[in-house]
């Protein structure tokens, strides 16, 4: 057999390839890779997995000229809301070609979005399912939110739009609420996306638990550059965070996976600084009530203590009318009952006066004197008496009235006492306080809100 050179082989195969495979195929393939150069051709490797592990068992090199490149990448981008990018399965129309020096390629003709926009929300559900089986899809949006988000981790690009536009509206608010705002930059576009924002969150997670709210960004970019968000890794990082997620991507199409794993999804950044400041807001407004009822109670308490002296004071005056008119009117009967006992006991002296004549007429007078002095007497003690009960009387509702001025909080503050309170309740002990509480003490003429820098433990203070 005579030999022949590399170059007449590779013809001859390229000659069957034009013989046998003329025509154009349609080709289900995933992008392992793809790259663009300055004239605008598009290179791509195609490859293809088995389901059940990925494992590559078939690969080729495509192409899509600049000039076929230009209509097809943004009818594929409007079409999906997707760029053409590593992972995502495409239909294509090809042919074959084989080149002498290069060997055997894809040339794509045609691209088909429709299967990729099925294949890509096939494969959120698939994500979505997974988490809803491994139980952690609702973990972040099932935690407390803080009654006061104040310090605030931001996961976005430094050069974001977005990124600005949330600290001016945060920063810039028009209720003066203070916010810590601390910057973890990520790449928010293209294939390291993913990697880059667990990597954020991870940094956040190492801060233990300093943060009251973590807030991913990534206003202003493209529509079409979102795929990252629907990452399964990314999506289980945000879904098992310790700390409330605020996902404000900054888009107005799709909901990513992201998004609904997340503790809260707005549409844009300056949303979620909107929200963060509302959370004030709220806390503010039930402040403000809370001091309303107070307020309200204090009051109803003065009212009932003065209700409750008016009748003290009522029912003293009635018992001491009481008092006197019964004594006035025992005083009266037995000033009755004596004058008939005198006017009898004298007709009978009489009697005796007639008979026993000088005799008796000189002991009658001083009888007589003798029961007026018995008499004077008794009114005297039962005057004192009086005098001595009214006087007691009015002592006890002095008292009461001394006991009801000292129990008036205005008065306590007035003395130079003040109330501190944390979070709306009142502290008692320094116990309840950490650095950076933030604490309001009221005192008679107003409220001072400050920030616990130290706390100074009285170790001969036992905490009754």
């Amino acid at each position: 057999m005579e030999a022949i050179g590399l170059f007449r082989l590779n013809a001859l195969v390229k000659q069957m390839f034009k013989k046998h495979l003329s025509d154009t195929f349609l080709v289900v393939a995933e992008i392992a890779d793809i790259k663009e150069n300055r004239s605008g051709h598009c290179y791509l490797e195609l490859v293809e997995k088995q389901e059940t592990d990925d494992t590559v068992i078939a690969s080729a090199r495509a192409t899509i000229w600049a000039y076929t490149y230009r209509m097809l990448k943004p009818y594929f981008e409007t079409s999906t809301g997707k760029t053409l990018q590593r992972g995502i399965k495409i239909l294509v129309r090809v042919e074959i070609v084989f080149h002498e020096l290069y060997g055997y390629s894809l040339n794509i003709k045609d691209i088909d979005p429709t299967f990729t926009i099925g294949d890509l929300e096939r494969k959120r559900k698939e994500i979505i399912a997974r988490l809803t089986r491994e139980g952690v899809i609702d973990m972040n949006r099932e935690l407390p939110f803080p009654l006061l988000p104040k310090i605030v981790a931001i996961i976005s690009s430094p050069t974001a739009a977005g990124y600005g536009d949330f600290l001016d509206q945060l920063h810039h608010n028009s209720a003066g609420y203070a916010f810590h705002t601390f910057l973890f930059p990520a790449v928010m576009q293209g294939d390291k996306t993913t990697e880059s924002v667990i990597a954020a969150l991870d940094r956040v997670y190492e801060t233990g638990d300093l943060f009251d709210v973590v807030v991913i960004i990534r206003g202003g970019g493209s529509q079409t550059d979102l795929g990252s968000f629907d990452s399964y890794d990314l999506a289980a990082h945000v879904a098992q965070f310790p700390i409330p997620v605020i996902a404000g991507i900054g888009h107005e199409r799709d909901e990513t996976i992201v998004d609904r794993v997340a503790y809260l999804s707005v549409k844009t950044p300056t949303a979620a600084a909107a929200f963060l400041i509302e959370a004030f807001q709220e806390q503010e407004t039930r402040l403000e009530a809370g001091q309303q009822r107070m307020l309200d109670s204090c009051r109803q308490l003065l009212q009932h203590a003065r209700e409750e002296q008016q009748r003290y004071t009522l029912g003293l005056q009635q018992m001491t009318r009481s008092l006197v008119d019964a004594q006035r009117n025992r005083l009266t009967l037995l000033s009755r009952e004596m004058g008939h006992s005198s006017r009898l006991f004298m007709k009978q002296q009489y009697n005796e006066l007639e008979q026993n004549g000088l005799r008796v007429e000189g002991k009658l007078p001083l009888f007589l004197e003798r029961q007026r002095g018995i008499l004077t007497e008794f009114v005297r003690s039962f005057t004192r008496q009086v005098r001595q009960y009214m006087t007691e009387e009015k002592h006890l509702l002095e008292l009461s009235a001394t006991k009801v001025a000292y129990a008036d909080p205005q008065r306590v503050l007035e003395r130079g006492f003040s109330i501190t309170r944390f979070n709306g309740k009142i502290v008692r002990a320094v116990a309840g306080l950490q650095p950076g509480d933030i604490v309001e003490t009221v005192f008679h003429d107003g409220v001072v809100r400050g920030e616990v820098k130290e706390i100074q433990q009285n170790n001969e203070y036992d905490g009754e």
